[in-house]
């Protein structure tokens, strides 16, 4: 009964999305070896550029996702979901293998941008399926579902490009490769042709009103709430590496050692959250996460102590793992049928957007003020996203689903 009330019992996870979870988490490994250990690391440090790169290399990746997510979503529209999966991860390889073979950093630019553009396909394709085949008082769970598997995917990356990026660069571009490469089978065997029975070719779609017609203000509202979220938690990217080495003297390697078992813990509550926002609403658990973000950045921007500020980047994740399956739970929901792609793509754009603003402002501020400054700023734009939800619940309500609970059309 206690599994059940947190929405983790046997049958609820086995009614999960498990194929498009294992491929989500496979491409995150190589996403998480290249934005984090190549990008943070490797670049700064290896091609001899300043700290700076790392958040101009992310803006460049981020601003791609933006410019392409919403075409890509208005293709999901019209395409069998799967086979907007399949290009978008054969597109991801030949930017991984450039990194590989020609490595410098000014080329990193162009590089990071094509590997935004294969990602930019995989989003809005994998919040369209679950929305397709799962109902609105299912959708929390399985949003915190595959956002746990992008997590588990990316900080297994993060780690593993973090513990060879020193010693055996050439080692992470080959694991990123092959990581894509075997998501991309993954998805081939085992997500199903649902739409219209075959890969290729358009889908026939019925008469469709304008898409303006139903871009509303709530969703005009709910689209800032998540720029600004996005953008907050971006911004400390750029921010980790010099924190550890000038704030708490530690290494890279080490202090992303030492934030794991955070990282870790957190990852536990995708789930819950989840299903939190499927039983009380989806504003609820974003309020409760941006102040919970709040306080874990107060709390490493004043120590110098590697404990606390495990104890600070605990607060900071968890409180972004409440508030991004509600969110993505809360866009499916006010996504219709006919332009569930091309909504899903341009809200999830805005994450794109803020990866580029975030990471290039971030770094800026680090550089000019250091990473306690930046904490603190972070910490003052999540408690006005915090307030800013409220009033949307305050307008909108909790969003708590009405519909009975779905159950998938086939396993995924």
């Amino acid at each position: 009964m206690k599994f059940e009330r947190l929405g983790i019992d046997r049958a609820t996870l086995l009614s999960l999305p498990l194929g498009l979870g294992s491929a989500i988490f496979l491409v995150q490994v190589a996403l998480g070896t290249i934005l984090f250990a190549t990008f943070q690391e490797f670049v700064p440090n290896e091609l001899g550029a300043g700290d700076a790169w790392a958040g101009y290399l992310l803006g460049a990746y981020g601003a791609a996702r933006f410019v392409f997510e919403t075409p890509s979503g208005a293709i999901s529209d019209r395409i069998e979901r799967k086979l907007g999966l399949l290009v978008g991860f054969a597109s991801m390889l030949p930017a991984v293998t450039l990194m590989g073979l020609y490595q410098d950093y000014h080329a990193y630019l162009l590089f990071a941008a094509m590997l935004g553009v294969g990602t930019a396909f995989l989003w809005p394709a994998a919040y369209a399926i679950s929305a397709d085949l799962y109902g609105e008082a299912s959708r929390g769970k399985v949003a915190g579902f595959l956002n746990l598997c992008q997590l588990l995917g990316f900080g297994t990356g993060a780690l593993g490009g973090a513990l060879v990026v020193e010693r055996f660069p050439n080692v992470m571009f080959i694991l990123a490769g092959a990581t894509i490469g075997t998501a991309w089978v993954v998805v081939l065997a085992f997500i199903p042709t649902y739409r219209g029975g075959r890969l290729w070719g358009w889908i026939g779609v019925e008469q469709r009103p304008s898409v303006w017609s139903i871009m509303t203000a709530r969703m005009a509202f709910l689209s800032i709430l998540i720029l600004a979220s996005t953008t907050a938690v971006a911004m400390l990217v750029p921010a980790i590496r010099p924190y550890g080495e000038d704030v708490l003297d530690r290494s890279f390697a080490t202090l992303t050692l030492a934030l794991a078992p955070a990282l870790v813990l957190g990852a536990l509550f995708f789930i819950p959250a989840g299903h939190m926002a499927d039983r009380i609403g989806r504003q609820a658990p974003f309020i409760l996460g941006q102040f919970m973000v709040v306080l874990g950045l107060l709390t490493v921007a004043g120590t110098t102590s590697l404990l606390v500020a495990g104890l600070g980047a605990f607060l900071i994740f968890v409180g972004n793992v409440f508030s991004v399956p509600a969110w993505n739970a809360a866009i499916m929901d006010l996504a219709p049928d006919a332009y569930r792609g091309t909504l899903i793509g341009l809200t999830v754009a805005l994450t794109g957007l803020g990866l580029a603003i975030g990471p290039a402002a971030g770094g800026m501020l680090t550089a000019e003020y250091g990473a306690p400054a930046t904490f603190r700023i972070v910490a003052a734009i999540s408690a006005g996203t915090g307030l800013a939800v409220l009033v949307y619940a305050r307008i909108y309500g909790l969003g708590i689903p009405n519909a009975p609970p779905g159950r998938s059309r086939t396993q995924l």
